[in-house]
């Protein structure tokens, strides 16, 4: 399979230790290839590389560590405030972008398919990886980028219990858990400044990252550019991963209706020039879309493309319902493999290595 390969400058002057390919599988360079000088590395990294793999690089492990973290993140924002701190949370979002910048489409599709916490804690957690691919588009400065994922991660702090409710329940709110909701961007703020935080971008999402861009938001009715970038960016992936991921009774939703969604009642409410932008860099079908092939595969997308098509996808079951092992690349261009829909993880399948379809 093919995974993603960034080039360091100490390879100038050397030759590649293997073959580089483009997304979709076209050969760039072959292992040996000398890279000459820094023009050709410059030309080089001027698209995104892959190379093929069978497991994930020795330095990666990336889902053994994004389920270590995963996991502390459920035991420090579950647990009993008084064992909260900022470093704590800092250390915490620092390690987690870490992550992400190891294998971006892994962290972005994994905990789709295998929830990695409590409910309200994955959902940060996507909240969190989505966040950064938008900061990393928008050049965003790396204090920006790490207040932002310090945000994702404590947006919703100090009232868990309400938002993972609404995520798996579908019971009705009532005045006071209302009341709750509005202020509860404040209160998470204030208790972040209590611990001792002190990062301007991390406070200001978070108190603001339920503002609306005609003002109609809350607590403040901000509007407009009186909102930071980093609380927009917030507000539209929060809205995003809710519309994919699923909520109470709403089932995860194929993105051309998150697509709906987002451009239908929530337009004038979001910015929507960062919802162009995410959508564009998602396209249809995000990191961990199952798909049902025409050959009656079922398969996932592991990787982003470059444009709304998706080339490739990692067929995990045949048509009689049994396991590939190991699982298999398809080109969906061709007439076998071409998606006829998409899918959502099935109980009563068999058990499904899910890791494996990223190589790990």
């Amino acid at each position: 399979m093919l995974h993603p390969v960034q080039l360091d400058p100490s390879l100038i002057g050397q030759h590649l230790p293997w073959d580089l390919y483009t997304d979709s599988g076209v050969l760039v360079a072959g292992a040996e290839t000398l890279i000459a000088d820094e023009a050709h590395y410059i030309r080089l990294i001027g698209r995104t590389l892959y190379r093929r793999q069978s497991i994930a690089p020795e330095a990666g492990h990336c889902l053994d560590r994004l389920t270590q973290l995963a996991g502390e993140a459920d035991a420090l924002l579950g647990g009993p405030p008084e064992l909260l701190s900022a470093e704590a949370l800092t250390r915490l979002s620092r390690e987690l972008a870490q992550t992400y910048s190891m294998h971006p489409d892994a962290c972005l599709g994994y905990p789709r398919l295998v929830p990695l916490a409590r409910p309200d804690i994955n959902h940060a957690l996507l909240v969190l990886f989505t966040s950064l691919l938008v900061a990393d588009q928008l050049e965003l400065s790396e204090e920006e980028r790490l207040g932002l994922a310090g945000a994702a991660l404590t947006m919703n702090l100090t009232d868990p219990d309400i938002h993972a409710a609404r995520i798996v329940s579908a019971s009705a709110d009532g005045d006071a858990e209302r009341a709750r909701l509005i202020a509860h961007p404040l209160r998470a703020a204030d208790f972040l400044r209590e611990l001792g935080l002190d990062d301007a971008v991390w406070l200001e999402a978070v108190r603001q990252h339920h503002e609306n861009m005609d003002g109609s938001g809350y607590p403040e009715g901000r509007e407009g550019a009186r909102i930071s970038l980093p609380a927009r960016i917030l507000h539209v992936v929060d809205a995003y991963v809710t519309r994919i991921s699923g909520q109470h009774y709403r089932p995860p939703r194929a993105m051309r209706y998150a697509l709906r969604e987002l451009y239908g009642p929530r337009r004038g409410l979001i910015d929507n020039q960062i919802a162009v932008l995410l959508l564009r860099r998602m396209g249809l079908y995000p990191p961990g879309t199952l798909l049902r092939l025409a050959s009656r595969e079922h398969a996932c997308v592991t990787r982003r493309s470059r444009n709304s098509f998706v080339r490739f996808a990692v067929s995990f079951m045949d048509g009689r319902g049994r396991p590939f092992d190991p699982p298999r690349e398809r080109d969906l261009g061709t007439r076998a493999h071409r998606p006829r829909g998409t899918l959502s993880v099935d109980p009563a399948w068999p058990h499904i290595e899910w890791r494996h379809l990223w190589g790990y």
